[in-house]
């Protein structure tokens, strides 16, 4: 649900909720000024959305890229090759622009470029996973390759790391590590965090106050993850477009 109907259902709960508030506090013969009570009953159903938020702008000082070294360039200030994990999207092999690839990476790349592939081609309809190796070298035979695994020297590799809380809030961590497999090592770390709500209240926005989008029942609020892969990866490779 969505739309113009959430904003009755929301006058609803506030009408409700502070004539059922009002008469709690007269039941124990407490006072407690109007207009207090009215804000609490509003910010209610979002405390913990702002207290995660809060959370999450404490934590964005903590959680930074660690660059241990940038990536090797030869003497034309070229990348030797970028794997799939690190490039975005996918390419269509029945429908492809190889000139759009060549204009993209082939003044910073020697040697190819991975994309995730689809295609229609019978040959490879058993093949849950394509890879297509572009090749950007212009005196190249073919213009790409269908491998089954990553064959580039930088690739990016995706760790799920060990949960935590933090002042009660549940914390997804993960991290991204950025491989240089010629060397076999790291060279950055990208770390994320997602902070989540208590199971309770998003049952109550959505259950009760129908606070969800209309796509498929997801929840119309919630929290904005720390990322770092993003800035992580224009740092190292300085590729529009990647």
């Amino acid at each position: 649900m969505s739309g113009l109907i959430i904003i009755p259902i929301y006058i609803i709960y506030v009408i409700v909720g502070f004539i059922v508030f009002k008469l709690i506090l007269r039941l124990f013969k407490k006072r407690l000024n109007s207009i207090i009570i009215l804000a609490i009953v509003i910010i209610f159903p979002f405390w913990d959305i702002f207290a995660a938020n809060g959370i999450l702008k404490i934590l964005t000082y903590t959680t930074k890229p660690i660059i241990y070294e940038m990536p090797e360039k030869d003497k034309d200030g070229k990348i030797e090759s970028i794997g799939d994990s690190l490039t975005k999207g996918y390419i269509d092999l029945d429908d492809y622009n190889m000139e759009f690839y060549k204009k993209t990476y082939a003044h910073k790349v020697s040697g190819y470029v991975e994309y995730t592939a689809r295609t229609k081609n019978p040959l490879y309809k058993d093949k849950e996973i394509l890879i297509a190796k572009i090749y950007l070298n212009p005196n190249s035979k073919k213009d790409y390759d269908i491998i089954e695994k990553s064959e580039a020297r930088y690739i990016s590799k995706l760790i799920d790391s060990e949960d935590d809380t933090f002042f009660g809030f549940k914390l997804f961590k993960s991290h991204v590590e950025f491989i240089d497999t010629k060397k076999n090592k790291i060279i950055a770390i990208a770390p994320s965090i997602r902070v989540g709500t208590p199971y309770i209240m998003n049952l109550f926005r959505g259950g009760i106050l129908m606070l969800i989008s209309g796509g498929g029942g997801s929840a119309m609020f919630g929290t904005k993850p720390i990322i770092t892969f993003k800035d992580s990866k224009e740092q190292l490779f300085d590729i529009k477009g990647l």
